[in-house]
């Protein structure tokens, strides 16, 4: 299987809730950064115990999120493990394993941090983009 090119990352980054609202072009910004990595079936990709420092996007493939034992989703192409990732440190209460041989784009929060300082209309959108999920929750109960 061939490396992702620039398009197919960003292609695969505007299915992304939190990016919805970046153009071609800021999406290009975070494809640049983002990193492709593979996992056989049957690999332990985030643990409960530990932080996860990184978004990480499905291309393809699988993955098994579950608490306790108990399986809670299985997160498919264009699906996201740890958004929150990027702005917070403590570890998700999940652990994920994937289910079939699964590429996944990385994007790490030290990046991601360097490439908003550079960008802030690519900061804006996504603060807007947290703030309308954050009411809209509000809103709910």
């Amino acid at each position: 299987m061939a490396e992702l090119n620039i398009v197919e990352k960003v292609i695969a980054l505007e299915g992304v809730e939190l990016l919805r609202n970046l153009t071609p072009e800021q999406l290009s910004r975070i494809a640049s950064i983002a990193r492709e990595v593979k996992f056989p079936s049957d690999k332990v990709v985030l643990e409960p115990s530990k932080p996860l420092d990184a978004l990480l996007v499905v291309v393809d493939g699988a993955v098994e999120l579950s608490r306790d034992g108990e399986v809670l989703h299985t997160a498919r192409q264009n699906e996201v493990l740890g958004a929150w990732a990027l702005f917070d440190d403590d570890p998700m209460p999940v652990r994920a394993k994937t289910i079939e041989d699964t590429r996944l784009l990385r994007i790490g929060r030290d990046d991601f941090y360097d490439l908003l300082s550079d960008n802030i209309e690519i900061t804006a959108s996504i603060f807007s983009t947290l703030v309308k999920r954050f009411r809209k929750l509000v809103e709910q109960s």
